[in-house]
């Protein structure tokens, strides 16, 4: 019994000392996107290049609608696929996710393809594009 115990201590330790991966920082920032109070420099923190200068570049009535997203649900992040070397990752997804209004609630299930690299040693997402998007509501969506 004892030697199991120190077993799982051992693997329970080692496993929280690993590096995040690609499909780890994306999971993170995907959950900090739908937080109510989102860390705006968190979000930054895992991009780089065009997806970091564009948020950077937000006005501030861009940022505000950005910030929006706290208004929605996230109910499910699957991934479809990966396609990953030691400087690069494409990895597609499917994100579904409700909006917690009362007066227009909806679903929607995105299916996006997000592009990360490796700078030195960190994966950090570059791009996020969508390849298709479905949405369900009873009544028209406003956009």
């Amino acid at each position: 019994m004892k030697i199991f115990f120190f077993s799982f201590l051992i693997l329970l330790v080692a496993s929280c000392n690993q590096d995040e991966g690609p499909e780890q920082v994306l999971r993170s920032y995907i959950s900090i996107r739908f937080q109510e109070k989102q860390n705006f420099n968190d979000l930054l923190d895992k991009t780089t290049g065009e997806l970091k200068a564009n948020l950077k570049s937000l006005s501030k009535d861009e940022k505000a609608k950005f910030d929006q997203s706290s208004q929605f649900k996230k109910n499910a992040l699957k991934i479809l696929s990966k396609d990953c070397s030691e400087k690069k990752c494409d990895i597609t997804y499917i994100i579904s996710y409700e909006k917690r209004n009362k007066e227009n609630p909806y679903k929607a299930e995105i299916r996006n393809i997000a592009k990360l690299v490796n700078e030195d040693g960190e994966w950090r997402i570059s791009s996020v594009g969508g390849l298709k998007s479905y949405f369900g509501s009873k009544k028209e969506i406003a956009p």
